[in-house]
């Protein structure tokens, strides 16, 4: 054997060897620390993924009951002012059919009453939509002569 090869071989027998396995076992250790830590972040992303996936749940499920809540109350505040505008249909009714009468039962009625008359009419009639139950009156009361 040559003096080289000798030399190689107790290089890599002694010392160099040693620190050649040296240097490949830290590189193993830095790989496996560096593989370690990438799996740590991705354990870390996922968990945090599941919370905000736990908490975007938890907000939905917060809006769904909020938004049942929000219906439930429109549908009360719908039927309250369903109550309320026939109220007021039945409340105006009544007052033109009464002041109609009493207008008849005079015999005139002055400008400023049948006005007023008319207009409270109209709000039953077109903003009420009211049936046409003081048509009849409302006629009547029009060809009363005007009371000076």
């Amino acid at each position: 054997m040559s003096e080289f090869w000798r030399t190689v071989l107790l290089f890599l027998c002694g010392g160099g060897g040693l620190a050649i396995i040296n240097i490949i076992q830290e590189r193993w250790r830095f790989k496996a620390e560096r593989n370690a830590k990438k799996e740590d972040r991705n354990e870390e992303k996922s968990d945090k993924i599941e919370e905000l996936g736990k908490k975007f749940d938890s907000y939905i499920k917060e809006q769904r009951t909020f938004n049942e809540g929000i219906e439930a109350r429109q549908k009360e505040m719908d039927e309250q002012m369903s109550v309320q505008s026939e109220a007021l249909k039945l409340i105006l009714l009544d007052r033109v059919l009464y002041l109609g009468q009493s207008y008849i039962n005079q015999g005139s009625v002055n400008f400023d009453d049948r006005k007023r008359l008319r207009d409270m009419h109209n709000v039953y009639h077109k903003g009420l939509h009211g049936n046409g139950d003081a048509d009849f009156i409302m006629n009547a009361v029009d060809e009363l002569p005007l009371a000076r």
